[in-house]
Parts: C-alpha cells; sequence; structure tokens
C-alpha cells in the first residue's frame, strides 16, 4: 500500500507548518491555486510544475488536515468555517484569514479517549478503521489492549505498514491517552524483537507468570517450598508421558501449568487441593485476576509478556480444564503422592454447574451432572425405542464408552481388523489405552450383539469376512457433500470424533426430551464408567435379533 498522506496517521495527528497554514491563508485571501502551489509546494528540485487539478488536490488536503486540528482542539466553529474555505465577501475573507491566525497560535492537540479516530489519522486510514468497528480512540486502544501486538489483525484493509505507524503513534500519546495500550502491545517490528522470557521462581511473589518449562522451584527451604519442588517435577513427568500425543500433550501441559501457577500465588499444594479449593479455581478460571498478571494475547512461549489466560473461560472450556485436572489429582493418588480421605475419591472437589445443582441435578459425589438413574433409562431406552441404523450406532457407541470406560477419542480409531471372533460366543477383542499394558478389552455379550447389529446394518457380517481397515463405526448414510461423498468413496471411513459427539449428544436429546430431562448438561464422556445394574441389562437378547 502506497505511502499517501491520508494513510500514514503521524501526519494527520500533527500541526500544520508555517508553510502549509501560509498556503491555507493565500487561498482564502483568492489567490490562484497554481501561483500557491508553484511558489509554497513546489520542491526546489522537481523541474515539473503543477496542474491547476494538482494545485487544488493538495491544497484541500491541507485544509482536511486544519479542519481536524480545529476539532481536535474543541473549535468545531472554525472547522466548520473552513468547509467552505473561500470567503463570498470581504468580510468572510477576514473572518477566516483571522480565524487562521488564531489557530495557528495554538499548540499540537491533544488526543481524547472520546475523540473520532477522524480527528487524529487520513480519511483513508480512518475510513478503513470505522469500517473495521474501531470509531473512537478509546476502541482502538481497547481492541489492541484485548487483541495486542496482532489487533491490526482484526481490521480489514488494515496492514503491518499502517500497524506499526498506529501502534507507535498510540505508545507516543501514553501521556495523553487516558485509556493507554499495555506494555505487551507492540508495533509490527517491535514484535519481533521482544525480549526473551526470563524463567521465573514459583510462589506469592511472582512478578509475573511463566510456562511450565519456565518455572523453577521456590528457594525457600520450608516445607511449603520442598513439597511444591516435589509437585512440579512429578507434574513435568507426568506431562511428559503424554509426548506421544501432541494434542492431548498440549492441553495437559496448559491447564497443568495454570494450576501450578494458581497454588504457588494461593502458597498452596496440588497434593493437598480440598473440594474447597478446587470450587475456588472454578470460580478463578471464569475470572482470573488481577488479569493484568494472568490475561493477555496469545504469544510464543519463549518471549516477553507471555501469559496463561487471553480472557476468562467459557462453561465449556472450564469443563474441559476441570477434567484434566481430575485426572492429574487420579493419577497423583495413585502415585502415592496425593493423599485422599474417605469422602474425596476420582471426582471429589468438581462439583457441577451452579444451574445445574440448584436444579438439583448432580450431587458432588456424582460423576459430571446426571441424576443416579438416568443413565439405565437411558440405556433402557436406547433398547426399547423404535429402532433405526442411526438408533443402532449409537447403541454400540454408548455401550462401548459405557461398558468398557473407552473414550469417545479412540473409537474412530478402531478397525474391523482389530476383531478377533472367539470360539463360542462370539466375542471382540479390542485393543485400547484403557487396557493395561499387553492385555486386551473383550466387550460382553451385549456389547457385541449391538455391535453386530450395527455391522449387518452395514451391509457386514463376521461369518462372510470383511475389508480389515474398515471403521468399526460408521455411518450407513453420509451426508450429501463433497466432504460426505469423499469419505463414502473411500469405503473404509467411518465416523470422526466430532460424528459421534453429534450422534450421541442427538440421540440423548431425544432420549432427555421424551423423559423431561431437557436441562440436563449432558456430553459423551459423562457415559464412560462401569455398567449400573438395570433392565438394559437385558439389551443382549434384543440387540442379538434386530437386521
Amino acid at each position: 500500500m502506497s505511502q499517501d498522506l491520508d494513510t500514514l496517521a503521524a501526519l494527520a495527528a500533527t500541526k500544520l507548518t508555517r508553510t502549509e497554514f501560509a498556503v491555507v491563508r493565500a487561498y482564502a485571501q483568492g489567490m490562484r491555486p497554481v501561483d500557491i502551489a508553484n511558489r509554497y509546494l513546489l520542491d526546489p528540485d522537481d523541474e515539473d510544475v503543477l496542474t491547476e487539478h494538482q494545485a487544488v488536490q493538495r491544497i484541500l488536503a491541507l485544509r482536511d488536515r486544519l479542519v481536524q486540528f480545529a476539532l481536535q482542539h474543541d473549535r468545531p466553529d472554525i472547522a466548520a468555517m473552513f468547509e467552505a474555505l473561500r470567503g463570498r465577501s470581504d468580510a468572510g475573507m477576514t473572518r477566516r484569514v483571522d480565524a487562521l491566525s488564531s489557530i495557528e497560535r495554538l499548540g499540537q492537540g491533544r488526543p481524547l479517549p472520546g475523540h473520532q479516530v477522524s480527528l487524529w489519522f487520513g480519511p483513508s486510514l480512518a475510513r478503513r478503521l470505522t469500517t473495521g468497528g474501531v470509531r473512537t480512540i478509546a476502541d482502538l486502544t481497547a481492541l489492541a489492549n484485548r487483541r495486542g501486538s496482532s489487533w491490526w489483525r482484526g481490521v480489514p484493509r488494515i496492514g503491518q505498514q499502517s500497524a506499526e505507524v498506529i501502534t507507535r503513534w498510540l505508545r507516543s500519546q501514553q501521556a495523553e491517552i487516558a485509556a493507554a495500550v499495555q506494555p505487551h502491545v507492540l508495533s509490527p517490528s517491535q514484535h519481533r524483537e521482544r525480549a526473551a522470557l526470563v524463567p521465573a521462581r514459583m510462589g506469592t511473589a511472582m512478578a509475573y507468570p511463566v510456562p511450565l518449562e519456565h518455572m523453577l522451584e521456590p528457594s525457600g527451604r520450608d516445607g511449603w517450598s520442598v513439597d511444591l519442588g516435589e509437585d512440579m517435577r512429578w507434574i513435568r513427568d507426568w506431562v511428559g508421558r503424554r509426548a506421544t500425543s501432541p494434542h492431548t500433550s498440549k492441553g495437559y501441559r496448559r491447564e497443568a501449568e495454570r494450576l501450578l501457577l494458581w497454588v504457588s500465588r494461593e502458597r498452596a499444594l496440588v497434593r493437598a487441593l480440598t473440594a474447597e479449593d478446587l470450587r475456588r479455581y472454578r470460580a478463578f478460571l471464569a475470572n482470573p485476576q488481577p488479569a493484568a498478571f494472568w490475561c493477555g494475547p496469545a504469544g510464543s512461549r519463549g518471549r516477553a509478556h507471555w501469559r496463561p489466560f487471553e480472557g476468562p473461560l467459557g462453561a465449556s472450556s472450564i469443563e474441559a480444564a476441570l477434567r484434566v485436572v481430575r485426572a492429574l489429582l487420579r493419577a497423583m493418588a495413585l502415585s502415592g503422592l496425593r493423599r485422599t480421605g474417605p469422602d474425596e475419591r476420582e471426582d471429589a472437589g468438581i462439583v457441577a454447574d451452579s444451574a445445574d445443582s440448584e436444579a438439583g441435578t448432580a450431587t458432588p459425589g456424582q460423576r459430571g451432572a446426571l441424576p443416579q438413574e438416568s443413565v439405565p433409562a437411558f440405556f433402557t431406552w436406547l433398547m426399547s425405542a423404535e429402532p433405526s441404523p442411526r438408533h443402532r450406532a449409537a447403541l454400540a457407541a454408548a455401550l462401548l464408552l459405557h461398558r468398557h470406560g473407552l473414550r469417545i477419542s479412540e473409537l474412530p480409531a478402531l478397525r474391523l481388523g482389530d476383531v478377533s471372533a472367539g470360539e463360542s460366543p462370539a466375542r471382540l477383542a479390542l485393543m485400547a489405552r484403557q487396557a493395561p499394558e499387553g492385555e486386551r478389552i473383550v466387550p460382553d455379550g451385549d456389547v457385541w450383539a449391538a455391535l453386530v447389529a450395527h455391522w449387518r446394518d452395514r451391509g457386514l457380517t463376521p461369518e462372510a469376512g470383511w475389508n480389515a481397515r474398515a471403521a468399526l463405526l460408521a455411518p450407513c448414510e453420509f451426508p450429501a457433500t463433497a466432504r460426505g461423498r469423499a469419505k463414502q468413496a473411500l469405503g473404509d471411513a467411518g465416523y470422526a470424533p466430532s460424528g459421534l459427539d453429534q450422534l450421541l449428544r442427538g440421540t440423548w436429546k431425544r432420549f432427555a426430551a421424551a423423559h423431561g430431562l431437557a436441562h440436563i448438561a449432558f456430553t459423551p464422556g459423562l457415559l464412560r464408567g462401569p455398567i449400573l445394574p438395570g433392565p438394559y441389562l437385558l439389551l443382549r437378547s434384543n440387540c442379538s435379533t434386530k437386521q
């Protein structure tokens, strides 16, 4: 983008020079534009002369800056006077010249948060900012503080060059603008030169947060410092064991470092977290305070101004974070580092959403937010409701989750090649992360029957043989989209994790609507666990007869 006058913010934000004031004064007094341009605006080294059109354009550009300058000083009367630059009478001309002299004596304007961006930036740049929702200086500083150095990427047609000028101008106005930009807001050139993050010791006096790999153990020799250092070493090793799964490792690392930073500021220990501590941690995730310490834009983990949060977490993100915390505390308890009391088992301390608690749908001892009787009722309904291929696929997936503790993210990886039929009756053997090393999960007869019913819907039977690469669970009909047709053409594609999630959520919604449970916060993960006694144990005989 060319560096014209209405793109560079600095030119629009400064007072006119004495020569530029002389140009506007001469034009207001009736001097010909060509004569003005050749006398005041022509570069002495330039052999070309300006045409009348070029001269008028340059003079009107100076007029626009003069109007801006008047508005910056809260003089709308003078700004309105110069909208029509030439007076129609001697009296009008005299008033303009006097006004010009008065405004020439004023100093540089002071930007205020309520000022329109058009007062401080050129017309083209101001239009682009306004189109992007940035109308005032306060809007601009708020956007920069919220998005950080990449704020300009959210404003259409603002590139690095304009961002460089605007950010530097905001920095230069720090003493004038009440709502100043934060230290982490850097111009594109400064962002590339950001200083490396300095590791910090954990404790209540931390000046800034640091990621897991930059955390230093407390220097004290008291019991809390020693125990926190041991917690840190154990958590680093726990996160490191998931390095083979980059996505999982990244999520576990993020939640582990957030928890470690929080317990350090609270002078607590991960191994000693109680139910009340975890309630306070849930509230903290919803509103990390002080925001200046905890929150900032996404950035490199090894550079200054890194922050563990971009802002408060939403309800679903909080639940995801607490699931990782549950896994961490369970692993810590199994290792013997964390001790739990008789009323503080797997999910103790992770309370349900307040809305669910107030509705009476959960208690602290339950898994998630489901009433104890709803899971057996769900499977009873799955067995007795009107069958369909989609319904039977949901039944097979739900039983694998609930009966054998598989994760919804594991199911898409399972293939028909993982199936091994037993002698009599037939059984299914699956490798899964949940199984101890070297062992296999062998589904019960009703789970096998549900799978066989699902395979028959797809035209597959164990007796006739099948494509070993085909997915264990797959839709009978793919959507009529380009992606759906491409997956169907492969012949061995199945449900993705998101597809299984939608399948089970949709099935639960139909069940909940039929039983008045529309307000329960259901996720497929809540089905995982030991199967409960109930009437749905009759599934074996029912599923085996479905075609």
